[in-house]
């Protein structure tokens, strides 16, 4: 990285470093010698002699060049812009991308200030039509920061494409994906010219004009017209340009790895979902992390179709197939980690959208005691899900946790003696012990007729995936009736509700009210990071809401507190979930109730009545803990301004 300017202005900054009493004349000389030797920067020899700390002589260059010094350590650093320098770029002069100023000027921490990084940061800056703010941090952090955020591509082997190859170098992501060997493949796009494009994008600049250059007649050097694309295009292409320039080759090593990225970045992230949604100009690119979407990068419209393409063919979808829904499947393998990802494609107005759902099927399943569940209900739960027989129901919205609290109590209650088995559509996580099974609707296996054969296996738990239709109903309900223990899902808002829900797919009340022991309802919600949480007073208004009174001895010494945002939650103020939950248990009382078709309101007037913790007075009592907030309670559970609240002590 060093250049002839280095040895100058070694000269110079070692005259301020003696006269600044930091050296002595015979050290610099020294280290001027060592530099002259070996190369490098001035910095560099002086820290090996062990004359000044990095720190030290980092923080005192910063001063002789007139610029910020930043501890990067000390820096909460700005994704969405990290995609403003490519990733070998960042390497190659040892600068990284930090965020903005409030005028839209660029920050960035560097290494070093030499003439060449001075010009590849001002290269950067008129690709990008912004200003360059350049701080100083020591070289360490800087490769420490670049490496860390800017992880390494993944390579990912296609069943339907075969071993790809080109693709950067690093830990292998490989495509496990099953089924039909002698299922025909999805056509291949035909390989075409590869582009030097910068797929990546950074969201501010979604709607920049388009810019047009003539093409260099000459190849360009290593570092020269950053971001800028092979052909002399600059800047962002937009929706006015020619439709052959949006379709990039789907087999070419950019698209490759700049999906692979996409997913292994996913993944490590700890997202539920990856969204690859089409605009006019771009397509963003989205992770659901912790239950809220989160913007991630914007990719050129021009590999939009290439990228979406990339992804049908490791899922096993027909590419040439735009015009209608499809769904599909991929297996991959991450660090010795198995992970599957169901796949869906919806036709939208700029082009196909993709969502892929993620499921670490070798990931640890917590236990019930992990899930955040309140002494009184948790005690309940190992109650219920220990009867005999019967049906234990869980409700909920999509992606609030119901598959994985279940998947909990069937493992807390598994032991040699029992035989379980599932259905399951798709299995979503790997149980040991367990018999799992899957429906398969194309070859005319539905959840009712795997049900009906998983009642001849001779089984002692049964878990049902979901309750679908009347069918599924009938079988499950008549299964907890002959001495079988079901668990099953259903979609409903609260615990009361299952009822109404499944009179309205035509059970017959009397199998309701003799089969059901407990329907769970619940919700997830964010729990405020621990590494960042301060005190706070929150409205009084709010904590109304919840049916508190902020007078209320209980609620003044409660600890409110949020998070401010820091590194660890990449500044959201939020690190992990829990569950919200309310149980009702069914007795005499309730059973008669749904035998006669009493509404759903009134049945859960009685339970509350009998002592059930309504998932709002739960919300209330985790958020009086500290443990989630006024804000991200009201997000998820609906708050019905006539229910009772009963007092809370905790």
């Amino acid at each position: 990285m060093a250049d002839t300017s280095q040895f100058e202005g070694a000269e110079e900054f070692g005259q301020y470093l003696v006269e600044q009493n930091l050296l002595t004349g015979a050290q610099r000389a020294s280290a001027q010698a060592l530099q002259r030797q070996n190369g490098g920067p001035f910095t560099d020899a002086l820290v090996s002699l062990e004359m000044m700390g990095e720190e030290q002589v980092t923080r005192a260059h910063a001063q002789f060049l007139d610029i910020p010094y930043i501890n990067l350590k000390e820096t909460t650093i700005d994704r969405s812009v990290l995609s403003l320098i490519e990733p070998a770029v960042a390497k190659r002069y040892e600068l990284l991308p930090i965020g903005r100023k409030a005028d839209g000027t660029l920050r960035l921490a560097v290494a070093d200030w030499t003439d060449e990084i001075m010009k590849a940061a001002a290269k950067i800056g008129v690709a990008h039509r912004v200003r360059i703010a350049p701080a100083l941090a020591t070289a360490e952090h800087v490769r420490e920061e670049i490496e860390r955020s800017y992880q390494p591509a993944r390579v990912l082997v296609g069943a339907a494409a075969g071993t790809v190859a080109g693709a950067a170098a690093g830990p292998d992501i490989r495509n496990n994906n099953g089924g039909d060997p002698n299922a025909p493949k999805p056509p291949i796009a035909p390989p075409g010219q590869r582009s030097a494009v910068p797929a990546l994008l950074p969201p501010s600049a979604a709607n920049s004009p388009a810019r047009f250059a003539t093409p260099p007649a000459t190849a360009r050097k290593p570092g020269e017209m950053l971001n800028q694309p092979a052909g002399g295009r600059t800047g962002v292409l937009t929706s006015n340009q020619p439709e052959g320039l949006e379709e990039a080759d789907v087999d070419q090593p950019m698209v490759i790895q700049l999906v692979n990225t996409i997913l292994s970045r996913a993944i490590k992230a700890g997202a539920s979902d990856i969204h690859f949604e089409p605009r006019r100009d771009t397509l963003d690119i989205r992770y659901r992390i912790d239950g809220t979407l989160h913007h991630v990068d914007s990719i050129r419209r021009e590999f939009q179709a290439a990228c979406t393409s990339r992804v049908k063919i490791m899922a096993d979808m027909n590419i040439a197939e735009r015009r209608v829904p499809q769904d599909g499947r991929i297996a991959v393998t991450l660090d010795n980690r198995a992970i599957d990802m169901r796949v869906s494609s919806l036709p939208t107005q700029y082009g196909e959208s993709v969502v892929l759902r993620i499921l670490d099927k070798g990931g640890r399943r917590p236990g019930l005691d992990q899930l955040g569940f309140s002494e009184r209900n948790l005690k309940l739960m190992n109650g219920l899900i220990r009867k005999p027989h019967g049906i234990f129901l869980a409700t909920g919205p999509t992606g609030s946790g119901k598959t994985t609290t279940l998947y909990s109590a069937i493992q807390a209650i598994h032991t040699p003696e029992v035989n379980i088995i599932t259905v399951e559509d798709p299995i979503e996580y790997d149980l040991d012990g367990i018999r799992q099974s899957n429906v398969h609707e194309k070859a005319g296996l539905t959840m009712a007729k795997q049900l009906r054969a998983i009642l001849r296996q001779d089984p002692d738990i049964i878990y049902v995936g979901e309750i679908r239709d009347s069918e599924t109903a009938e079988i499950a309900f008549r299964a907890a009736l002959t001495g079988h223990m079901v668990f099953s899902t259903l979609h409903c808002n609260d615990a009361a509700g299952a009822v109404t829900r499944l009179l309205n797919m035509d059970v017959d009340p009397f199998l309701v009210a003799s089969s059901v022991v407990g329907v769970m309802a619940q919700r997830l919600v964010r729990k405020v990071c621990t590494n960042c949480a301060i005190p706070t007073s929150p409205d009084p208004e709010m904590i109304k809401s919840f049916g508190l009174n902020p007078e209320a001895p209980e609620v003044k010494r409660a600890t409110f507190v949020i998070g401010r945002g820091c590194d660890v939650c990449e500044g959201t103020g939020y690190k992990g979930r829990c569950s919200i939950q309310e149980i009702m248990a069914m007795d005499d009382n309730i059973r008669n109730m749904v035998l006669a078709r009493i509404p759903s309101n009134k049945i859960r007037k009685a339970a509350m009545a009998r002592g059930m913790v309504s998932m709002r007075e739960d919300a209330a009592i985790k958020i009086m803990q500290g443990v989630t907030t006024f804000e991200e309670a009201a997000k998820r559970v609906f708050i019905d301004d006539t229910e009772e609240m009963p007092e809370i002590s905790f």
